[in-house]
Formats: structure tokens, C-alpha cells, sequence
């Protein structure tokens, strides 16, 4: 449907009403360049965002102290234009500040988005602009999104792998239903109505080429998280998988509305964001990639029964393990057995078996008592020293007359037919003098003498003083 002479006439006064309050309001201020951005980028008129106007947005949202300066100038916009009633035009102009918005929310660090997080209850579009009340919808999700993982999944690029593969297993299973709920939104943003009225068709063809730009790294990231669950649901706990169990059989469903999404692509110049990551390479490999997954999706692996299934089993085994792990006593089994009787001492037996001692454990050499047996063969050496009367405990031989008696009877001596006595025998008897050395040491032979060479003195000493003791 075409614009009409006198529709296009009002909506140029309307513009140019606006564009006079504008002036008259913010002429010499400090803010007056952004407040003509907002105004130039989102004005009403056919045509989609200027991105000279754009630009100028996303350089001054950059610089933290105008930051929250664009957040209110787009806030009071979006307010402005629902205000004015819910024509064609203001439809149109509602939806160019929401995507103005968006490339906002995209472009630069992350501080912007950080900041819009804080403040979502603001973006919220007139209830008569359906289309503006889905668009945003999305972009309160993605703000959620950001205030509880602080990171956006959507600005992922392909030139870098994604951070799902990088986190734990625990922040998987946290980070997995936040990417869904922002793919959910994206693909309830039905927003093919508005490509009928050549009023708003350019605006929300715009729309639509930036929603299907922040599918591409949404579904990505989801896919690959799938993946790392399916791989590891076994190990989860069973709360978690039964619920990842749930999100895989909604991500089973996903690539044939995405691809029917898809076709409502278009890359007219007048309707495409001028960004890296939109162009017809990029959407065609996308595609490809969706239509590998859907089949993937349909094997036996991959079905979400199968999903469903290991979920079940991680169920089980946990109930099992819990069941076997946990005792269940009641307080009264316990007060029972502590005023039980204790057992009564069995009978020893009338004939115990010879115990032995090991000798391979240290536990029973230094801290077992000795067995009976191995105690008796201890004692005994000690036993049988004990009788004798200068028993030493050190090691001392036994008295002479203990020895004497172990000792045999002496063999009488024959010269025939055994050999010479060694020589000094004993102290031989001296010479009847007063030698104090007493008698020939070689006397020996004969009968007398020492048994060495020092022998005689002992003899000759003792025949001295028995005749002193005579006299």
C-alpha cells in the first residue's frame, strides 16, 4: 500500500513540527548534538536509520559521562513517540528508536549494556504498537541475560570461539536456559505484519536483519552447550538433568523455525545494517550449519529421547547410591541398644591350640603380647641359669662345681698308646733354698715345676712359708 499525497503532506508537517520544538528546546546546550542524533535517527519518516546519527550515538556512549545521558534521551524518545498516537508513522518511528537502541546495546565495550541492565523497566514501548511491544520484549530479556551471567552471548563473533566452551560444567548448566530464553524471544518476534505498510516497512525489515544478527552467535553457543550436556548429563545431578533433559527436547525444535526465520531476510540497501557480521557469506554458512543440526538432531544419538533417557538413568543411579549410602535409624533402635544388656562372656575352651607368632606384621611384634608358647622359649634360658648359685644374667660362666658335674670322668693315661702331656702341668715343687722364683721352670717334665715358663713361683712361694709356719 502507498502513501497517499495528503498522508505524506501531514506526516512532513509533524516532522517538522517536532524538528522546531527541538530546536527551541535544546538550541546552545551542552547536549544539543546528541538530542538532534536521537531525533534525526528516529524521526518520522519511511526510511530506516541514518547511520551518520548512529555513529555519533555510539562514540558519545563510549565515554562513560554521556552514557547515561543517551539511556535517558532514548527513553524519553521511545515515550514520545507512543504519546503521539498509534498511526502508521508513529509505528514506524517507535520501531527505528528500539533498533537504535539495539545497535546501542551492540556496539563498543560492554559498559552501555551494563548500564541498561540496571534500568530495563524504562524500555518499555506503548501498548498499541504490537510489533514495538515483541522488539522489546527481547531487548529486556537480553538486559536480564546481562545482569545475571555479565556476558552477552549475542556479540560473539566468529572470529573467536565461544565461552561456553571455556566454563565449567556447573556454569554450563546456568548460562544454557538464559541463552534459550533470549532465542525463544527472538523467535516469537513476529514481525512480518509490518512489511505490508510501505509506512513501516523499512523500519521493521531493519528490525528483523538485527534480531536474525543476534541469532547467529545465540544459536551457536546453544548448540555447543548441548553438546558438552549431552556428553556429561550422566555425572549431573538429577534436578539439573531432568531440566536440561526439558531444554533439549525445546533446542530439538529450534532449527526449523530458525530457518523459516531465515527467509525473511532481505539485504536491500535500504533496509540492512551497515555491520561486519551481516552479509550473504556469513547468512549462507549460518544456513548450512542449521540444517546440519536439525539432521544431526534426528540420529538416535543425538534424539531427544536419548537425552531423556540418560537423564533417567542419572536419576536412578543417584536414588541408588543415596539409599545405600544413608543408614535409617530410628531414636528408638538407639535408646534400645544403649540400655541393652551386654553379652555374656563365652566359656573359655578346655584345650586352645598352640598359638604362633607372626612375624610379618609389625602391629603384632611390637604391640601383640607374646603367644604362651613363645613366652615359654624366652623364659626358659633364663629358668635353667636361675638354679645354679652365681647364676650372672649377663653371661657369666657357671660356678666350678656346675661345671665340674656338665664336665666327663677323666680317661686314665697310657704312654703306649696316647700322646705327651703339654708341658707345665701345674706349679712344680722348688729347690729347698730360699728362692723366691721357687724350683726349675723346666721341671715339669719330672714331676715339678711351673706349667710355663713363670710356673715354679707359684710352687716355691707356698713350700717357703710352710716351713716358716714349721719353725
Amino acid at each position: 500500500m502507498t502513501e497517499s499525497l495528503k498522508d505524506h503532506i501531514k506526516r512532513r508537517a509533524g516532522v517538522i513540527a517536532e524538528r522546531l520544538e527541538l530546536e527551541l528546546t535544546v538550541a546552545g546546550t551542552e547536549y544539543a548534538p546528541l538530542e538532534r542524533a536521537v531525533f534525526k535517527a528516529t524521526k518520522n519518516n519511511t526510511k530506516t536509520p541514518k547511520e551518520k546519527h548512529v555513529l555519533v550515538l555510539n562514540k558519545n556512549i563510549a565515554d562513560g559521562n554521556y552514557a547515561k545521558t543517551v539511556l535517558k534521551m532514548l527513553a524519553r524518545r521511545l515515550k514520545e513517540v507512543g504519546a503521539a498516537g498509534t498511526s502508521a508513522s508513529n509505528i514506524a518511528a517507535g520501531m527505528k528508536t528500539l533498533a537504535v537502541w539495539h545497535r546501542c546495546l551492540n556496539s563498543g565495550d560492554s559498559t552501555f549494556i551494563a548500564l541498561c541492565s540496571q534500568y530495563s523497566h524504562v524500555l518499555e514501548p506503548p501498548t498499541g504498537n504490537a510489533m514495538g511491544q515483541m522488539y522489546a520484549a527481547y531487548l529486556r530479556e537480553v538486559l536480564n541475560s546481562y545482569s545475571c551471567i555479565k556476558y552477552a552471548y549475542h556479540r560473539e563473533t566468529s572470529f573467536e570461539s565461544s565461552k561456553i566452551t571455556k566454563v565449567g560444567t556447573l556454569e554450563v548448566v546456568d548460562h544454557t536456559p538464559i541463552i534459550m530464553a533470549q532465542l525463544v524471544r527472538i523467535l516469537e518476534c513476529d514481525l512480518q505484519g509490518g512489511l505490508i505498510d510501505v509506512k513501516t516497512r523499512n523500519a521493521v525489515q531493519y528490525c528483523i536483519n538485527m534480531l536474525i544478527i543476534d541469532l547467529m552467535p545465540l544459536f551457536n553457543a546453544l548448540d555447543l552447550a548441548m553438546t558438552r550436556i549431552k556428553d556429561s548429563i550422566g555425572q549431573m545431578e538429577p534436578e539439573d538433568a531432568e531440566r536440561l533433559a526439558a531444554f533439549y527436547g525445546k533446542f530439538a525444535k529450534m532449527p526449523e523455525k530458525i530457518l523459516t526465520l531465515l527467509k525473511q531476510v532481505s539485504f536491500d540497501r535500504d533496509a540492512s545494517p551497515p555491520v561486519t557480521n551481516f552479509d550473504r557469506g556469513t547468512l549462507k554458512e549460518f544456513k548450512t550449519r542449521v540444517e546440519k543440526v536439525n539432521a544431526k538432531l534426528k540420529t538416535d544419538d543425538h534424539h531427544p529421547d536419548t537425552i531423556k533417557a540418560l537423564a533417567e538413568v542419572a536419576k536412578s543411579e543417584y536414588e541408588s547410591v543415596v539409599s545405600q549410602g544413608i543408614a535409617k535409624i530410628s531414636m528408638d533402635e538407639v535408646e534400645t541398644t544403649q540400655h541393652k544388656d551386654p553379652p555374656k562372656a563365652a566359656p573359655a575352651a578346655s584345650a586352645a591350640p598352640a598359638a604362633t607368632v607372626s612375624t610379618n606384621l609389625l602391629d603384632d611384634l611390637f604391640d601383640a603380647p607374646p603367644a604362651p608358647a613363645a613366652a615359654a622359649t624366652i623364659a626358659a634360658p633364663a629358668a635353667a641359669a636361675a638354679k645354679t648359685e652365681e647364676w650372672d644374667p649377663f653371661g657369666s660362666p657357671p660356678a666350678p662345681a656346675a661345671a665340674a658335674a656338665t664336665m666327663p670322668a677323666a680317661k686314665p693315661f697310657n704312654p703306649f698308646e696316647d700322646d705327651m702331656p703339654a708341658m707345665g702341668g701345674g706349679g712344680g715343687g722348688g729347690a729347698a733354698q730360699n728362692d723366691p722364683f721357687g724350683g726349675d721352670p723346666f721341671a715339669a717334665v719330672s714331676g715339678g715345676g711351673g706349667g710355663d715358663l713363670m710356673g715354679g713361683f707359684g710352687g716355691g712361694a707356698q713350700q717357703q712359708q710352710q716351713q716358716q709356719q714349721q719353725q
